[in-house]
């Protein structure tokens, strides 16, 4: 099937996954990055001279995250939860973020790559664009409302936290959040050979 000019691997947008989040653990070790790990959050507004095409976002202001594996050569720096920075390269290492309930997603998922959390303000919209012909992502909300979306030519997805969505990157997709709170995902990339696996594995929970 082709969609977008692109070959889809498989025909969906946004899958949930029936892989269990304790979201207990999970909003355990939000709070633990959040506290004990400051010195390696990323924000836009301090780092826009670092990232490429910084100019070509709708509205970034505001955003801000962590690189649980990082694509810098200083593993002790801030690393963008997206591939952006200029000096980033193509292979991601283990921070010291990799623990607890980080620590279980690549336990879940070994080829699991550039683990990150971002937080999205109210108003934040990034623009239309493809990750990778060779990855999905799989996306955990862990703090989320209503009004903040996943778009893909028009269609609208909502997540909710406690719940884990396969999301076809591969395709033209953009992200707003159009509420009142901040959107809070962990994320992580996965191979698209792995997709079927991922889908079928998700079936037995």
């Amino acid at each position: 099937m082709e969609r977008y000019g692109q070959k889809m691997y498989n025909d969906f947008l946004v899958k949930q996954l029936n892989n269990p989040v304790n979201m207990d653990w999970a909003l355990e070790y939000l709070d633990t990055v959040e506290y004990k790990y400051s010195h390696l959050k990323w924000t836009a507004d301090e780092n826009l001279s670092s990232v490429n095409d910084a100019e070509l976002q709708d509205n970034i202001k505001g955003v801000y995250g962590w690189g649980i594996q990082s694509n810098l050569e200083d593993l002790s720096m801030p690393c963008p939860p997206y591939n952006i920075h200029k000096s980033g390269s193509d292979v991601y290492r283990n921070t010291s973020l990799v623990f607890g309930f980080a620590e279980w997603i690549l336990d879940v998922f070994p080829y699991a790559r550039q683990i990150s959390i971002a937080a999205h303000p109210p108003g934040t919209r990034i623009r239309t664009h493809v990750d990778s012909d060779n990855y999905f992502k799989i996306h955990i909300p862990l703090i989320a409302n209503n009004s903040s979306y996943f778009i893909f030519d028009g269609e609208q997805f909502s997540m909710k936290p406690g719940k884990m969505y396969l999301v076809n990157t591969a395709v033209p997709h953009s992200t707003s959040n159009e509420g009142n709170t901040t959107r809070v995902h962990l994320f992580f990339k996965v191979p698209i050979d792995k997709v079927k696996e991922i889908v079928n594995n998700s079936s037995l929970f």
